[in-house]
Protein backbone atom coordinates (compact mmCIF):
# COMPACT_ATOMS: atom_id res chain seq x y z
CA UNK A 1 0.00 0.00 0.00
CA UNK A 2 2.89 2.36 0.77
CA UNK A 3 4.70 1.75 -2.30
CA UNK A 4 1.21 2.73 -4.35
CA UNK A 5 1.18 5.88 -2.44
CA UNK A 6 4.88 6.90 -3.12
CA UNK A 7 4.44 6.00 -6.77
CA UNK A 8 1.42 7.85 -6.93
CA UNK A 9 2.79 10.88 -5.93
CA UNK A 10 5.78 10.75 -7.47
CA UNK A 11 3.72 10.47 -10.79
CA UNK A 12 1.40 13.44 -9.83
CA UNK A 13 4.71 15.41 -9.02
CA UNK A 14 5.98 14.55 -12.80
CA UNK A 15 2.79 15.72 -13.80
CA UNK A 16 2.48 19.10 -12.14
CA UNK A 17 6.09 19.95 -13.14
CA UNK A 18 5.20 18.83 -17.03
CA UNK A 19 2.38 20.67 -16.70
CA UNK A 20 4.15 23.96 -15.14
CA UNK A 21 7.06 24.15 -17.92
CA UNK A 22 5.15 22.95 -20.98
CA UNK A 23 5.01 26.38 -22.51
CA UNK A 24 9.27 26.32 -21.90
CA UNK A 25 9.05 22.33 -23.47
CA UNK A 26 6.98 23.56 -26.86
CA UNK A 27 9.01 26.58 -27.02
CA UNK A 28 12.68 24.95 -27.21
CA UNK A 29 11.39 21.06 -28.46
CA UNK A 30 12.28 19.27 -25.20
CA UNK A 31 12.66 15.89 -26.08
CA UNK A 32 11.24 14.54 -22.92
CA UNK A 33 14.55 13.06 -21.56
CA UNK A 34 17.37 15.47 -21.79
CA UNK A 35 17.91 17.76 -18.53
CA UNK A 36 16.83 21.10 -19.37
CA UNK A 37 20.13 22.24 -18.23
CA UNK A 38 21.66 21.03 -21.64
CA UNK A 39 19.52 23.63 -22.80
CA UNK A 40 21.29 26.43 -21.90
CA UNK A 41 24.23 28.50 -22.61
CA UNK A 42 26.89 29.07 -20.69
CA UNK A 43 28.68 32.52 -21.97
CA UNK A 44 28.78 35.79 -21.13
CA UNK A 45 26.25 36.62 -23.85
CA UNK A 46 23.47 34.60 -22.50
CA UNK A 47 23.18 34.84 -19.06
CA UNK A 48 22.80 37.62 -16.59
CA UNK A 49 25.66 40.63 -16.22
CA UNK A 50 26.67 39.23 -12.66
CA UNK A 51 26.80 35.78 -13.68
CA UNK A 52 30.35 35.08 -14.47
CA UNK A 53 32.13 38.35 -13.19
CA UNK A 54 35.40 39.12 -14.41
CA UNK A 55 37.84 39.52 -11.53
CA UNK A 56 39.71 42.38 -11.11
CA UNK A 57 42.29 44.09 -8.00
CA UNK A 58 40.77 46.87 -6.34
CA UNK A 59 42.12 50.29 -6.02
CA UNK A 60 42.46 50.62 -2.66
CA UNK A 61 44.79 49.42 -0.29
CA UNK A 62 42.81 50.15 3.03
CA UNK A 63 40.29 48.52 4.99
CA UNK A 64 36.37 49.42 4.14
CA UNK A 65 32.65 48.03 3.78
CA UNK A 66 30.94 49.24 0.31
CA UNK A 67 27.19 48.76 -0.80
CA UNK A 68 26.91 49.67 -4.50
CA UNK A 69 23.99 49.39 -6.65
CA UNK A 70 23.88 48.25 -10.73
CA UNK A 71 20.93 49.95 -12.75
CA UNK A 72 20.21 48.77 -16.18
CA UNK A 73 20.39 51.20 -19.63
CA UNK A 74 19.55 48.31 -21.68
CA UNK A 75 15.52 48.17 -22.58
CA UNK A 76 14.77 44.03 -22.98
CA UNK A 77 17.27 43.48 -19.78
CA UNK A 78 16.29 46.03 -17.20
CA UNK A 79 17.72 45.06 -13.94
CA UNK A 80 18.30 47.01 -10.92
CA UNK A 81 21.35 45.55 -8.37
CA UNK A 82 22.72 45.20 -4.99
CA UNK A 83 25.94 44.47 -4.00
CA UNK A 84 27.86 44.75 -0.78
CA UNK A 85 31.78 44.15 -0.54
CA UNK A 86 34.27 44.64 2.67
CA UNK A 87 38.08 44.52 2.49
CA UNK A 88 40.35 43.27 4.65
CA UNK A 89 43.88 44.15 4.83
CA UNK A 90 46.85 42.23 6.46
CA UNK A 91 50.16 43.23 5.64
CA UNK A 92 51.06 42.66 2.20
CA UNK A 93 47.52 40.82 1.31
CA UNK A 94 44.19 41.85 0.81
CA UNK A 95 41.33 39.68 1.72
CA UNK A 96 38.29 40.72 -0.39
CA UNK A 97 34.63 39.50 0.12
CA UNK A 98 31.72 40.27 -2.19
CA UNK A 99 28.16 39.61 -1.58
CA UNK A 100 26.22 40.12 -5.05
CA UNK A 101 23.22 40.57 -2.63
CA UNK A 102 19.94 41.17 -4.76
CA UNK A 103 18.98 41.36 -8.47
CA UNK A 104 15.43 42.51 -9.20
CA UNK A 105 15.09 41.74 -12.95
CA UNK A 106 12.69 41.88 -16.03
CA UNK A 107 13.77 40.96 -19.73
CA UNK A 108 11.70 40.57 -22.54
CA UNK A 109 10.36 37.18 -24.18
CA UNK A 110 12.62 37.13 -26.90
CA UNK A 111 15.82 37.58 -24.32
CA UNK A 112 14.02 35.15 -22.04
CA UNK A 113 13.88 32.72 -24.84
CA UNK A 114 17.49 33.25 -26.32
CA UNK A 115 18.76 32.11 -22.64
CA UNK A 116 16.49 29.09 -22.13
CA UNK A 117 15.31 30.83 -19.01
CA UNK A 118 12.45 28.74 -16.80
CA UNK A 119 11.00 31.78 -15.73
CA UNK A 120 7.82 32.24 -17.96
CA UNK A 121 7.22 35.86 -16.52
CA UNK A 122 10.74 36.72 -18.00
CA UNK A 123 10.83 38.77 -14.23
CA UNK A 124 12.38 38.52 -10.62
CA UNK A 125 13.84 38.82 -7.76
CA UNK A 126 17.12 36.58 -7.06
CA UNK A 127 20.22 36.56 -4.51
CA UNK A 128 23.71 36.09 -6.14
CA UNK A 129 27.01 34.58 -5.46
CA UNK A 130 29.47 35.14 -3.04
CA UNK A 131 32.96 36.35 -4.19
CA UNK A 132 35.83 35.93 -2.42
CA UNK A 133 39.36 37.93 -3.32
CA UNK A 134 42.84 37.07 -2.04
CA UNK A 135 45.91 39.49 -3.33
CA UNK A 136 49.25 39.15 -2.23
CA UNK A 137 51.79 41.71 -3.05
CA UNK A 138 54.94 40.11 -4.27
CA UNK A 139 57.23 43.40 -5.49
CA UNK A 140 57.36 46.63 -5.08
CA UNK A 141 59.54 50.15 -5.29
CA UNK A 142 58.61 53.91 -6.15
CA UNK A 143 57.14 52.94 -10.02
CA UNK A 144 56.08 49.51 -9.77
CA UNK A 145 53.77 47.00 -7.77
CA UNK A 146 53.33 43.31 -8.44
CA UNK A 147 50.30 41.37 -6.97
CA UNK A 148 49.10 37.44 -7.19
CA UNK A 149 45.40 37.13 -7.12
CA UNK A 150 43.28 34.51 -6.21
CA UNK A 151 39.67 34.39 -6.78
CA UNK A 152 36.54 32.28 -6.22
CA UNK A 153 32.96 32.17 -6.82
CA UNK A 154 30.70 30.53 -5.38
CA UNK A 155 27.33 28.33 -6.11
CA UNK A 156 24.76 30.22 -4.27
CA UNK A 157 23.37 32.00 -7.50
CA UNK A 158 19.85 29.79 -8.72
CA UNK A 159 20.19 28.43 -12.31
CA UNK A 160 16.75 28.40 -13.27
CA UNK A 161 16.24 32.75 -14.55
CA UNK A 162 19.77 32.02 -16.32
CA UNK A 163 20.86 35.10 -14.19
CA UNK A 164 23.65 33.54 -12.38
CA UNK A 165 25.55 29.61 -12.86
CA UNK A 166 24.59 27.87 -9.65
CA UNK A 167 28.32 26.53 -9.96
CA UNK A 168 31.16 27.56 -8.94
CA UNK A 169 34.37 29.01 -10.75
CA UNK A 170 37.89 30.21 -9.68
CA UNK A 171 40.89 32.49 -11.43
CA UNK A 172 44.43 33.18 -10.59
CA UNK A 173 46.32 35.98 -12.40
CA UNK A 174 48.95 38.42 -11.74
CA UNK A 175 48.10 42.51 -11.36
CA UNK A 176 51.48 45.38 -11.86
CA UNK A 177 50.87 48.77 -11.19
CA UNK A 178 52.70 51.52 -12.63
CA UNK A 179 52.62 54.73 -10.86
CA UNK A 180 54.08 58.52 -11.84
CA UNK A 181 52.68 61.37 -10.06
CA UNK A 182 49.11 61.23 -10.12
CA UNK A 183 48.44 58.70 -12.84
CA UNK A 184 48.44 55.12 -12.39
CA UNK A 185 48.49 52.46 -15.30
CA UNK A 186 47.51 48.56 -14.59
CA UNK A 187 48.08 45.56 -16.26
CA UNK A 188 46.02 41.99 -15.50
CA UNK A 189 46.68 38.70 -17.30
CA UNK A 190 46.02 35.11 -16.12
CA UNK A 191 43.36 32.75 -16.57
CA UNK A 192 40.10 31.77 -15.43
CA UNK A 193 37.71 28.78 -15.11
CA UNK A 194 33.83 28.08 -14.23
CA UNK A 195 31.65 25.06 -14.50
CA UNK A 196 28.92 23.97 -16.18
CA UNK A 197 25.82 21.49 -16.16
CA UNK A 198 26.54 20.02 -19.68
CA UNK A 199 28.21 16.73 -19.83
CA UNK A 200 30.67 17.00 -22.40
CA UNK A 201 31.97 20.15 -21.57
CA UNK A 202 31.62 20.45 -17.56
CA UNK A 203 34.03 23.31 -17.47
CA UNK A 204 35.13 26.30 -19.67
CA UNK A 205 39.17 27.59 -18.84
CA UNK A 206 40.22 31.13 -20.57
CA UNK A 207 42.23 33.84 -20.49
CA UNK A 208 41.73 36.82 -18.28
CA UNK A 209 43.49 40.37 -19.27
CA UNK A 210 42.15 43.68 -18.19
CA UNK A 211 44.04 47.07 -18.84
CA UNK A 212 43.09 50.36 -16.63
CA UNK A 213 44.23 53.94 -16.54
CA UNK A 214 43.95 55.98 -13.15
CA UNK A 215 43.99 59.61 -12.55
CA UNK A 216 44.22 61.21 -9.16
CA UNK A 217 43.62 64.81 -8.82
CA UNK A 218 43.34 66.45 -5.26
CA UNK A 219 39.84 64.56 -3.79
CA UNK A 220 38.74 63.31 -7.49
CA UNK A 221 39.80 60.21 -9.35
CA UNK A 222 39.28 59.50 -12.78
CA UNK A 223 39.22 55.95 -14.01
CA UNK A 224 38.79 53.83 -17.34
CA UNK A 225 39.49 50.26 -18.32
CA UNK A 226 39.03 47.19 -19.96
CA UNK A 227 38.24 43.64 -18.83
CA UNK A 228 38.29 40.80 -21.01
CA UNK A 229 37.76 36.89 -21.05
CA UNK A 230 38.54 34.60 -23.89
CA UNK A 231 37.41 31.01 -23.44
CA UNK A 232 37.59 27.95 -26.10
CA UNK A 233 33.99 27.26 -26.12
CA UNK A 234 33.45 29.27 -29.35
CA UNK A 235 36.86 27.79 -30.81
CA UNK A 236 35.21 23.78 -30.50
CA UNK A 237 32.09 25.04 -32.22
CA UNK A 238 30.35 24.43 -28.46
CA UNK A 239 28.26 27.83 -27.71
CA UNK A 240 28.66 31.40 -29.01
CA UNK A 241 29.68 34.65 -26.99
CA UNK A 242 33.00 33.01 -25.46
CA UNK A 243 34.44 36.20 -25.79
CA UNK A 244 33.45 38.69 -23.11
CA UNK A 245 35.04 42.38 -23.37
CA UNK A 246 33.33 45.39 -21.19
CA UNK A 247 34.48 48.90 -21.16
CA UNK A 248 34.11 50.97 -17.75
CA UNK A 249 34.61 54.37 -17.01
CA UNK A 250 34.07 55.62 -13.19
CA UNK A 251 34.70 59.23 -10.93
CA UNK A 252 35.43 58.49 -7.76
CA UNK A 253 35.02 62.06 -5.21
CA UNK A 254 36.44 61.73 -1.89
CA UNK A 255 35.07 63.09 1.61
CA UNK A 256 37.37 63.94 4.31
CA UNK A 257 38.79 60.64 5.67
CA UNK A 258 35.27 59.45 5.77
CA UNK A 259 34.83 57.59 2.79
CA UNK A 260 34.06 57.84 -0.90
CA UNK A 261 31.68 58.23 -3.26
CA UNK A 262 31.65 56.69 -7.10
CA UNK A 263 29.64 56.92 -10.37
CA UNK A 264 30.53 54.90 -13.27
CA UNK A 265 29.18 53.27 -16.84
CA UNK A 266 30.15 49.60 -18.16
CA UNK A 267 28.95 48.74 -21.56
CA UNK A 268 29.74 45.25 -23.27
CA UNK A 269 32.05 45.99 -26.10
CA UNK A 270 31.87 42.40 -27.13
CA UNK A 271 30.20 39.44 -26.12
CA UNK A 272 28.39 41.26 -22.96
CA UNK A 273 25.19 42.59 -24.02
CA UNK A 274 24.88 45.04 -21.02
CA UNK A 275 24.80 48.77 -20.26
CA UNK A 276 24.56 50.07 -16.69
CA UNK A 277 25.05 52.80 -14.19
CA UNK A 278 27.09 51.80 -11.14
CA UNK A 279 26.32 54.09 -8.05
CA UNK A 280 28.26 53.16 -4.77
CA UNK A 281 29.89 54.48 -1.67
CA UNK A 282 33.07 53.52 0.47
CA UNK A 283 33.38 53.70 3.72
CA UNK A 284 36.90 53.49 5.37
CA UNK A 285 36.76 51.23 8.14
Amino acid sequence: MLRWVLFCALALSGFKTHAQFGWWNATHNWDGTTPWTQYLTYTHEYLGPNALPIPTLTTDNKNYWQSSSQISLRGDDRFITLHNEVQWVRGKTRFHITHQSIEAFQTTQEVRDARASRGESGRGVQAGDVLVDVATELWTNDWWTIHFNIHTKTAAGPLNQARFTDAPGYAFFFTGDWKKNQWWIRSELGFQVYQTFWTDYPQNDGVLANLAVRKQYQKHTFHAGVRSFTGYFEQVGQAPGDRAVLGEIRYERQFRDQGVAQLGWVHGLSDYPFSYLNVGYRIWL
